[in-house]
């Protein structure tokens, strides 16, 4: 995800415009059960030649739409293992991600030596160009069967979508815990429910995936919600917004804003939680790519993310782990206890999800209006 706004300053800002919400604690943001996170598989390193010729190429250079507080402990983490290698981390979106990729690949400058990405079609389609070293990383044999998404390409995290309330207008015992409640209660608040354009690739991931699961049903709460459904084009302008009042609940939003909310001023005014029937889980991609100027720096940072290590330094940053082991506010048996095992499912890419993605924006297009 890329917020426009700083995550520090974002919500600070938006506070001020309501001073009584903002005045007063109302603790914090959703609880997150203690929960059994299982026991951590064993530790499985590059070997010892593919680590040194790494360390002799000296960084890694990655692109992902993540933003920089989000990957921060990441190369915190890596550089204090691995301190003979820095991690250059630049943050955009992911049609940018590609496009530059595509630019400087074939002008002849250095590139990603890693691509992070959510967006399913667009990695997707990275692979079928050949842009993606085919590299299996040695703990995908200690990973769930959904870590691997394509030839070389690997999730690093199960991100989740999540719905977000002012609570200063929903109090928070009438905040709708699933979303066809949501959509039966935004027939009367007009225009005050929320979401991002199917254009984002993290709304068309929440979309393509809640309507996978949930069918004609699903497609109905959406018909329902796009009809009375403000659109943004991108979570920043839909937090702010929220914040300020303009909007009273948002959905669809990503899971990466948890941390932001639970900060002691927002969580003032601000409470996200998981719907118990729409809370689909978008794997965030890793992959080195082909044309690596330090590819094995790239395989080295990668199998750092899948690590025990790694997966840890990412809870800090908000993403989501899935690794065994991992106790973290974020990860999956966490969402788990809220929503019931049952209701969360983590998976890799959906079938044929290139071919279908025309059809799934013109049926969202059709409800919303758009």
């Amino acid at each position: 995800m890329t917020i426009s706004l700083s995550r520090a300053g974002a919500l600070a800002a938006a506070c001020a415009v309501l001073l009584t919400a903002c005045g007063g604690s109302t603790g914090p943001a959703t609880p997150t059960p203690s929960v059994d996170v299982g026991r951590a598989s064993p530790v499985t390193p590059l070997d010892a030649a593919t680590v040194a010729r790494a360390e002799k190429q000296g960084s890694v250079l990655l692109y992902t739409n993540a933003d920089a507080d989000q990957t921060a402990p990441l190369a915190k983490a890596f550089e204090a293992k691995y301190p003979a290698i820095d991690v250059r981390v630049l943050n955009m979106n992911d049609p940018q991600t590609f496009q530059r990729y595509a630019t400087e690949t074939a002008t002849g400058v250095r590139t990603a030596d890693v691509v992070m990405a959510t967006d399913s079609v667009g990695m997707l389609t990275f692979v079928r160009d050949g842009n993606v070293l085919d590299y299996d990383d040695p703990n995908l044999r200690h990973l769930p069967a959904y870590a691997r998404l394509a030839p070389g390409v690997v999730a690093m995290s199960e991100d989740p979508l999540v719905a977000v309330y002012n609570t200063a207008l929903i109090p928070k015992d009438e905040q709708p815990p699933d979303l066809a409640s949501l959509a039966a209660l935004s027939t009367s608040l007009k225009g005050k429910v929320a979401t991002t354009d199917i254009g984002n690739p993290i709304a068309f991931g929440a979309v393509s995936n809640y309507t996978a699961r949930q069918g004609e049903s699903g497609w109905r709460n959406l018909e329902t919600l796009g009809r009375t459904s403000g659109v943004e084009s991108g979570n920043g302008n839909l937090i702010q917004k929220l914040a300020q009042g303009q909007y009273q609940a948002a959905y669809f939003v990503a899971g990466s804003v948890r941390a932001l909310i639970e900060s002691e001023e927002a969580a003032k005014l601000l409470n996200y939680t998981y719907l118990k029937d729409a809370t689909p889980l978008l794997p965030r991609a890793v992959a080195v790519t082909a044309e690596a100027a330090s590819p094995d720096a790239g395989k080295l940072f990668v199998n750092f993310l899948l690590s025990v290590e790694g997966q840890e330094a990412a809870c800090e940053g908000g993403f989501t782990p899935y690794r065994d082991g991992v106790d973290c506010a974020y990860g999956l048996p966490a969402i788990e206890a809220v929503v019931g095992a049952g209701n969360v499912r983590p998976a890799g890419y959906l079938d044929d999800i290139v071919k279908k993605q025309p059809e799934i924006v013109a049926r969202w297009n059709k409800a919303y209006d758009r």
